[in-house]
């Protein structure tokens, strides 16, 4: 079974922009450099557009690249091993980057208020989503690391079990009104999925917010005398503290995994009106033609 690239991204998010000493950064620079060097050097009857002779053939290398990246992001899920999986991320990548100078200088500078310049914003807003989803490969596994503590994700949801169950249980001392508020905010809380689940700082605020008038009532037992002794309020007090700062960690852990793999969500559909533009485009011109 080959694994999924999220499963692998521990694994790549460090190396791929750097795989091979960058071999495929320094091939996607010379194709930009001899790209560039080609549109100063042509000299077509004309303007420089799109329909010129370079216009075409830098045309057909934009759509091969297009095809090409595209097709990565259909096929990556079953390349096996996370080698071929770095290279192919790596030259996604930069290739995707080297598409843009090479669909600028297809265009020859020309922007109309037109399908053409349609494919291109779309091409443009797709490589900017691109990019984000390399920021977050780059970035984000490394502050989950930090937020995890040296835990893992099923360690610490172990631990926060275990937390409410020793909450609910020294509760049990204490007044029923103690033990409603706690059993209350030791709940489970039902986070929706996708993009929803992305704004996490106001729940996680509301459940702070929530432990810490828990805390603070369980305390003021024993300010005010009411037969709670410092041996029954210090332990629970200790475990809904440790609990805040522990659900802190996995609402911050799971908003930085979304925010990681949910970029998708945007990059995928850009594509696909990216495809669909560029199917319009060529047939525009080939019409016109």
């Amino acid at each position: 079974m080959t694994p999924s690239p999220e499963a692998a991204t521990g694994e790549i998010h460090k190396s791929f922009l750097f795989w091979k000493r960058g071999v495929y950064a320094k091939c996607a620079l010379a194709l930009s450099i001899a790209t560039i060097a080609l549109y100063f050097w042509h000299r077509p009857a004309g303007t420089a557009n799109g329909g010129t002779l370079l216009g075409y053939s830098l045309g057909v290398l934009g759509l091969g690249l297009i095809m090409w990246l595209a097709w990565f992001g259909l096929r990556r899920r079953h390349y096996g091993g996370t080698g071929l999986l770095e290279g192919t991320f790596s030259a996604h990548v930069y290739f995707g980057l080297a598409l843009v100078v090479v669909a600028t200088l297809h265009t020859g500078f020309h922007f109309h208020w037109n399908v053409h310049t349609l494919a291109f914003v779309l091409l443009l807003l797709v490589v900017a989503s691109g990019i984000f989803g390399v920021y977050g490969f780059w970035r984000y596994p490394e502050m989950m690391t930090r937020n995890r503590a040296g835990m893992t994700l099923s360690t610490m949801t172990r631990q926060l079990a275990a937390l409410d169950l020793t909450c609910r249980q020294l509760a049990l001392t204490f007044p029923d009104e103690v033990v409603a508020l706690v059993m209350d905010a030791t709940a489970p809380v039902a986070a929706g999925g996708g993009w929803r689940a992305i704004g996490f700082d106001r729940v996680r605020d509301e459940k702070r917010r929530q432990n810490m008038a828990v805390i603070a009532r369980v305390r003021r037992e024993l300010v005010e005398g009411a037969g709670a002794t410092p041996a029954a309020v210090l332990p629970l007090v200790q475990s809904l503290t440790q609990r805040v700062t522990l659900i802190e960690r996995l609402y911050r852990d799971r908003q930085l995994r979304l925010l990681m793999l949910q970029w998708r969500a945007v990059h995928v559909p850009l594509t696909v009106a990216l495809l669909v533009a560029l199917l319009i485009h060529i047939v525009v011109v080939f019409y016109d033609w």
